[in-house]
């Protein structure tokens, strides 16, 4: 399981832009205490998750479930959900509340919806 966390970890770098050395700086570890982990010197420890978690924004379970130390969480089960997170995690504060704005609005009761549609579309 740390293989693949060492293999999760580099693509996250990767899609995230990131080199080890500011990944390291983002989450206040060292740059070898990293490179040891992606060359799979070293098992990553609860502080090492912890600063991933960090420069990543994410919770440090997450991390820790992607390593294999923790128990999958239950309610991340639907298709698609993690992959939801992620991305929303690396948007900007400003994307971010765009997007619960277009959630919110999904959970507007559908016929409510429809009447207000039907509302908007008349003219006095």
């Amino acid at each position: 399981m740390i293989d693949d966390f060492a293999t999760w970890l580099e693509h996250e770098m990767v899609e995230r832009g990131l080199s080890q050395s500011e990944l390291a700086r983002r989450g206040g570890l060292t740059p070898t205490a990293i490179n040891k982990v992606l060359s799979r010197e070293r098992r990553p420890g609860v502080d090492l998750f912890r600063g991933i978690a960090r420069a990543f924004n994410m919770q440090d379970v997450d991390v820790m479930r992607l390593a294999g130390l923790a128990a999958p969480d239950p309610s991340t089960d639907a298709p698609g959900l993690r992959e939801l997170i992620s991305r929303f995690s690396q948007l900007s504060d400003e994307d971010q509340e765009a997007v619960l704005r277009h959630v919110r609005a999904l959970d507007v009761p559908r016929s409510w919806r429809r009447k207000k549609r039907a509302t908007l579309g008349r003219t006095s």
